[in-house]
């Protein structure tokens, strides 16, 4: 059987979907019963279409176990999210996801008037946890604002609810303008 691969086309101009479609319904059309392309193609198509239906006939049994294998998988995933230890914890060390955290400025950021905060990516330091390094965060501006008003307002907003949600203190605060929204 000669198909063209670009478009799925027999060379009688019959494309193969089609007889898919016509072996779901029970039966070729007339061009299809009396093409030599079409038949070579049908009863290459038929084991599959029979082989494909058997298979969604069959009912599914999903393991017994299987919730408790997908928790488990997600609690492991958690558990390995990079985290931020957050100061002030005399003793104890309290502990945020980066994701988590992340979220929080992100959200600090929408606040700015004109802003919509795209993404959010913090860096910790490696040798002082807490304190961030590098916080990334992209942004879209209403048309017509400035952009460096809109970067030192933001950035006051994101150092503010640093400080004050999660007692963080951040040293460089980078922000990309990927997008520019009406007003």
């Amino acid at each position: 059987m000669a198909v063209n691969v670009a478009d799925d086309r027999l060379p009688c101009g019959h494309d193969i979907d089609q007889l898919w479609d016509h072996l779901a319904k029970g039966a070729p059309d007339e061009h299809a019963r009396s093409c030599e392309y079409c038949q070579a193609a049908l009863n290459e198509i038929r084991p599959l279409r029979t082989a494909t239906s058997e298979l969604a006939a069959e009912p599914v049994r999903p393991p017994a176990d299987l919730s408790s294998k997908v928790m488990a998988a997600v609690c492991a995933r958690i558990a390995s999210a990079p985290r931020i230890a957050l100061p002030g914890t005399a003793g104890n060390r309290l502990f945020i996801s980066e994701r988590a955290a992340a979220f929080i400025l992100r959200a600090a950021g929408d606040t700015v008037d004109g802003v919509r905060a795209r993404s959010c990516q913090l860096t910790p330091d490696p040798h002082d946890l807490s304190i961030s390094t590098d916080l990334k965060l992209s942004i879209s501006l209403r048309f017509g604002m400035p952009a460096l008003v809109a970067a030192r307002a933001v950035r006051m907003a994101v150092r503010a609810a640093a400080r004050a949600q999660l007692g963080l203190t951040l040293g460089r605060i980078d922000i990309d303008v990927v997008d520019v929204h009406a007003a």
